[in-house]
């Protein structure tokens, strides 16, 4: 869905410049691409679509969350918190919001808060993003609960980072065949995929970087 949405965006944004929203959800679907090239340009236009959503409009909860999302993603990351606090403030409702804040959470090595975050939004929302089984998955990955994030992860969808979670998380277990069988389907969706490469995930805490690195050296995953 990332690359259908992202041309969309750009066009609605041609067709109504002043529409805040458009340029915080541009700013989202960039931050989606970056996932897949690791290209620091990307970042920077997104960085770009969030600050013209927030000068648009200061008083969205959206445009907030987006130049959090971004921050995050730039590892200022108590700017980022700046933001999400305030996106909290403006829709404490909206699961999309609690989902990136939870993320951000997992990225500072405070996955227990970010658990409780994401459980309180499931009350209100038990069918939130598809998105948001990863950073669920996260969390309890990050708290040792490996069997319960296979199950998260598990419904998270189908992109190269999902399988190379799974393949962390079966490692830690010692379950090596469904590891490495997940290594392959990682490799699979994304040829060049390397531990290297995945030690680029925005963490502050070095800990919890750690703790997914040798998931991923245990599993088999290329150097």
């Amino acid at each position: 869905e990332l690359d259908k949405s992202e041309p969309l965006l750009v066009r609605c944004v041609e067709l109504d410049p002043t529409f805040a929203q458009g340029h915080a959800f541009l700013a989202q679907a960039l931050v989606g691409r970056f996932w897949y090239d690791n290209d620091s340009r990307t970042l920077q236009m997104a960085w770009g679509s969030a600050r013209t959503a927030l000068t648009l409009d200061r008083s969205d909860g959206v445009c907030h969350q987006s130049m959090g999302l971004v921050l995050t993603h730039m590892r200022q990351h108590s700017d980022a918190g700046v933001h999400f606090e305030q996106a909290r403030s403006l829709n404490p409702l909206d699961v999309n919001i609690a989902g990136d804040y939870a993320s951000w959470l997992n990225y500072g090595g405070r996955a227990e808060t970010a658990l409780n975050v994401l459980e309180t939004a499931l009350l209100r929302d038990p069918l939130p993003p598809i998105w948001f089984w990863e950073v669920k998955g996260s969390s309890l990955f990050l708290l040792g609960r490996y069997s319960e994030a296979v199950g998260s992860y598990q419904k998270a969808g189908d992109q190269f980072f999902i399988h190379a979670f799974l393949a962390a998380s079966y490692a830690h277990l010692g379950e090596m065949e469904k590891a490495r069988a997940e290594v392959e389907s990682a490799l699979t969706r994304k040829y060049d995929l390397t531990v290297r490469l995945m030690s680029g995930l925005p963490f502050a805490d070095q800990v919890a970087l750690e703790l997914f690195m040798s998931g991923f050296r245990k599993a088999g995953l290329p150097g």
